[in-house]
């Protein structure tokens, strides 16, 4: 039988951060202050046990391994000492297979995001952001016609119904006005939309060969572009990655 391993200060700030401090299942804060200290209230638990019973080896011999060895921190995710309780005894299908999906995407994530550093984005792009959060003028929309939208073309079962809903609420009420400061901005910087364009469509194109979701991949384009710029209003950023999914840069 494998030892439990004990997890060292670095490996169990790498599980909190994972989590956002958050416990995964009953969202309860996983840290606390007293004393001008920090202490824990989690407990890294292993997703597939360390020794399981023969009613365990059982229950799960058909079920997906994060890894191998057991005591790899992959296998390992934070959550509070009650919900680790509970999810021990008694062990179900039901809830491995809940934090076995919490823990791969949270794996997934990590991969997408080791890749910001490789894909840069023009400086000049937080123009248009500023634009949208500082000086926008609604009165300025024009309504992109309902036929010209490429999204129904473009958008597969992994996206989600309400996001794209959104979407396409964000294409048809923002392209013309996006893609009017783009103009501004290359009459400012020339082929800035172009190189814009192509750091966009290169990050895109590196996503869709690791994540086949476009809702995730939606998301994680978001995310690049506001940390990239600075930790940018999210709300415009998905506007501009709405935009490109309509400029055939995204889900192409």
């Amino acid at each position: 039988m494998p030892d439990r391993k004990k997890l060292t200060p670095n490996e169990n700030a790498i599980l909190l951060a994972e989590v956002e401090n958050l416990c995964p299942l009953c969202t309860k804060p996983l840290m606390y202050e007293k004393g001008g200290k920090k202490h824990k209230l989690f407990e890294g638990a292993h997703i597939y046990p360390l020794n399981p019973s023969k009613q365990e080896v059982e229950l799960l011999k058909n079920e997906e391994k994060i890894h191998e060895d057991v005591n790899n921190l992959t296998n390992y995710i934070a959550i509070c000492t009650d919900c680790h309780t509970k999810f021990d005894n008694p062990r179900t299908v039901k809830e491995y297979r809940l934090l076995l999906s919490i823990k791969k995407n949270i794996l997934s994530k990590n991969e997408t995001r080791a890749k910001y550093v490789d894909y840069q984005i023009e400086s000049e792009i937080k123009e248009v952001i500023s634009m949208l959060v500082e000086e926008f003028n609604e009165a300025e929309l024009k309504p992109l016609e309902m036929n010209a939208l490429k999204l129904d073309e473009k958008a597969n079962e992994t996206l989600a119904r309400i996001t794209k809903m959104r979407i396409r609420n964000e294409i048809t009420e923002y392209y013309y006005y996006i893609k009017e400061q783009f103009a501004q901005l290359d009459s400012q910087y020339p082929r800035s939309f172009n190189a814009i364009a192509s750091q966009v469509s290169a990050f895109y194109n590196s996503l869709s060969r690791i994540e086949p979701s476009q809702e995730v991949i939606y998301g994680q384009l978001t995310e690049w572009l506001s940390k990239k710029t600075g930790n940018s209003n999210l709300g415009a950023c998905a506007i501009i990655i709405s935009f490109f999914v309509q400029n055939c840069e995204v889900f192409s």
